[in-house]
Parts: C-alpha cells; sequence; structure tokens
C-alpha cells in the first residue's frame, strides 16, 4: 500500500498552533484517530507529523539564515500539502559508512545510504543530517529524483504499512536553500535530542490511543498497576507539553529529552502487558504492540542510560549536558551555523 495525503483524507495533516504545546496537541489528536484502529498506520503519520512539528517549533532567529530557511520551507510542506519523512536510525548506527556530502557552487551533493527510512515510497521530502568536514550537514532532499533509489521494505506483515526501506542517494543535488551547515557538536546533538522528543512523545500518543481502544473493545481488565501507570503518564505529559513550550535553552532540551524516554519506556511496558493479554484472540495487534520495544530509543538503550546515570550519580559524576556552557539560549546554539560559503 503506498500512502499519500488522500490516505488521510479529512485529517490534518499539517498542524499548526500559537506555541509548540499547541501544534503537539493537534497533532497528536490527528494520529490517535488513526491509530486507534489501526496501529500501523497510526506509526505511518507520526512519521510525518513529529519531523514536520520539530521543524516548526524548534527555536531558531527569526532573521538568520537557518530561520528564513526552516519558514520557506515550512510554507512550501503546508501550500503543497507535502509528505516529509525523517532518514538516520539508531537501529543501522555503526552499520555502514556515513552518508557523504560534497559542497557545489549551488548546494550539495549527497551519495550513500541511510538503512531505514519510513514512508521512503510516500514522502515527497526527506530530512536529515550527514558529517561535512569536522562539522555537520542538514538537509532537506526531494526524494522524487532519478538519483534517488528505494529498496525493500524492512518489515513484514502489518507493519509494512509504515513503508520503511533502504533509501540511497547517487549522485544527488540538494539546493543550497534546503541546506544548513552545523558548526558545533552541541548544536547537532540538540537538534537530534529535539526532534526524538517530538518522536517519542507521538509515539505514546498512538500506543495509548490503541491500548484504550483494545481495553474497550475487548473488554479487558485493567489492573490497577496499569492504572497507576496511566495517571503517571498523564502527568508525565502535562509537564513534557509544558516543556516542549520552555525548550529555549539546550539544559530545557535534556530535560525535555529525559521525560519523553520516561514516557516512551512506560508506554512500551504498557504496550508489552497489552499484548500479552490480547495474544490469544489478535496475534496481529499484539505482535504490532510489541513493536514499540525496538522503536528509537529503543528500551535496551533507555536503560541502559538509566543504569548508566544511576552508576554516574553513585560515583559523584556530573550528568552529561551540566558542564559549563551547556545552557544558554537554544537559538545562539543551533544559529551557529556556516552559511556563509553556500550559495543562497
Amino acid at each position: 500500500m503506498s500512502l499519500s495525503s488522500d490516505t488521510f483524507a479529512g485529517l490534518d495533516l499539517h498542524p499548526e498552533g500559537d506555541s509548540a504545546s499547541a501544534t503537539f496537541e493537534s497533532a497528536a489528536a490527528t494520529a490517535r484517530a488513526v491509530a486507534e484502529n489501526c496501529l500501523p498506520l497510526g506509526i505511518a503519520l507520526v512519521m510525518h507529523l513529529y519531523p514536520l512539528c520539530a521543524l516548526r517549533c524548534v527555536s531558531l532567529p527569526w532573521w538568520s539564515a537557518a530561520g528564513l530557511r526552516r519558514s520557506r520551507l515550512v510554507r512550501a510542506v503546508s501550500r503543497g500539502k507535502l509528505i516529509l519523512a525523517n532518514a538516520g536510525s539508531e537501529r543501522a548506527a555503526g552499520a555502514h559508512e556515513p552518508v557523504s556530502v560534497r559542497r557545489t557552487h549551488d548546494g550539495v551533493r549527497v551519495d550513500g545510504t541511510f538503512d531505514y527510512v519510513s514512508l521512503a515510497h510516500s514522502a515527497d521530502i526527506v530530512l536529515f543530517s550527514a558529517p561535512f568536514g569536522h562539522h555537520a550537514m542538514f538537509c532537506a532532499a526531494d526524494l522524487h529524483r532519478d538519483s534517488v533509489r528505494i529498496g525493500d521494505a524492512r518489515f513484514n506483515g502489518s507493519m509494512r504499512l509504515s513503508d520503511t526501506c533502504s533509501v540511497t542517494f547517487a549522485d544527488h543535488h540538494v539546493p543550497a536553500g534546503r541546506c544548513i551547515e552545523i558548526a558545533t557538536a552541541p548544536a547537532l546533538q540538540c537538534m537530534a535530542q529535539y526532534q526524538r522528543s517530538w518522536f517519542q512523545l507521538l509515539l505514546c500518543e498512538i500506543h495509548l490511543a490503541r491500548i484504550e481502544h483494545l481495553q474497550r473493545v475487548l473488554q479487558l481488565s485493567v489492573p490497577v498497576e496499569q492504572l497507576a501507570s496511566f495517571n503517571e503518564l498523564a502527568r508525565l505529559r502535562e509537564y513534557a507539553s509544558r516543556l516542549l513550550d520552555e525548550a529555549l535553552a539546550p539544559a530545557a532540551i535534556v530535560s525535555l529529552a529525559g521525560v519523553t524516554e520516561a514516557m516512551k519506556l512506560r508506554v512500551s511496558l504498557l504496550s508489552q502487558a497489552t499484548a500479552v493479554a490480547v495474544r490469544a484472540r489478535d496475534e496481529t495487534a499484539a505482535a504490532e504492540l510489541e513493536h514499540i520495544q525496538r522503536q528509537p530509543t529503543s528500551d535496551d538503550r533507555i536503560l541502559q542510560t538509566i543504569a548508566a546515570a544511576n552508576l554516574r550519580q553513585t560515583q559523584g559524576c556530573k550528568r552529561p549536558g551540566s558542564e559549563p556552557g551547556a545552557a544558554g539560549p537554544l537559538s545562539r546554539v543551533l544559529s551557529d551555523t556556516r552559511l556563509s560559503n553556500i550559495a543562497v
């Protein structure tokens, strides 16, 4: 099945709001409406919504070249009703040489493969960051070009609806207006954490919607410990929503990322418990719920991070991101880009 805007006819695929939290509420409502009846389709929708929300809401100075290019891209996506995808996954970390980017007089040329790209056949534009000398290059690449090759599906069964495939670029041109050179590692880390936080928030929304639907339709009993988890998640959601509006400094991004990872782990545990409860009646639904364990950030990696943090606390070490210079306006960090050598 090939997804398009028509697949989600009547839904708000390009949510806007006066604030990041309002944008989140709009996107979450759209994703939940789809996911309660079809979780894989909800996941596919989230793969478009989270990079769009992050792109729309990340703090950038409006007068900067980066801010101007972001505004132009968001306008193009909204007016053209385009579908976004995001490339790069921790599943493929270290599995192959990174995508290479070289500068040209009118932008950059890209070569290489991303192993996991959701909405590969459906998306119009794919966002990614790639090494560029001692820096990194953020690109928004057109997928409807002869220089793009899409591989086979990465998942089987109903999860094929996510349309996750490898994507290979061969001397692929990305114009200068769709590129931003990221000059510092902290800026790149902030961008990655901010984007992943959006993904985890929306991922939690769709899985909770599916769980609640299955509990209602199949009349599943809800143990007291699960009720407690739902209550805790509601409070964490409220806190995360507030942090979205306050995400103006790297320290706030670190806090947001910590909250969304905690939420993702709790929702994963609820999903696994629900999968056990429904397996005898709906094997497909059970398998779909269990898939969240491997979604970024995987449960294993979150647990490893928690264990490492506990060890550092025991040994009296500082938390990453607490070193001098880590704070300060996020817009200042993210605007530390090298645009002077890229033609406009």
